[in-house]
């Protein structure tokens, strides 16, 4: 797991061990969906936003479409982002901006809802240094 950012996966309320993750990415398979996440940069901060890129595809590698994404963030002492993820011009990819605005821990969720589907990715994201 790249330093800075850990994550664990809730499905129906139930949490799955963390995700793999290399080069500034994370990924897991839930219930049949292949789930991609990439940050850019790798290592957010305040003073510029950061893309939030999440590839969707069924287990054959065909691209999910249709699904609505919501990156959701907190820090302790109340401070809040969210930003709707929306489809990209290629199949099963979607992207959305976070502007941070304070250094430290974010516990953000990753919301991923469709007609068959419904599932939330947390993930702990450090900004900054």
């Amino acid at each position: 797991m790249r330093p800075g950012f850990a994550a664990a996966l809730l499905v129906a309320g139930l949490a799955v061990p963390p995700l793999a993750a290399e080069g500034g990415s994370l990924s897991a398979d839930v219930g049949g969906i292949r789930v991609e996440l990439v940050s850019e940069p790798a290592r957010p901060g305040t003073r510029q936003p950061t893309i939030y890129r999440v590839r969707l595809a069924q287990g054959d590698g065909r691209p999910v479409s249709g699904m609505r994404l919501t990156l959701r963030g907190r820090m302790a002492d109340g401070m809040t982002v969210l930003a709707p993820l929306a489809p990209a011009q290629e199949p099963g990819i979607y992207a959305g901006r976070v502007l941070f605005t304070m250094e430290g821990p974010w516990d953000l969720t990753l919301r991923i809802a469709g007609k068959d589907h419904t599932f939330e990715l947390p993930l702990t994201e450090h900004v900054g240094r």
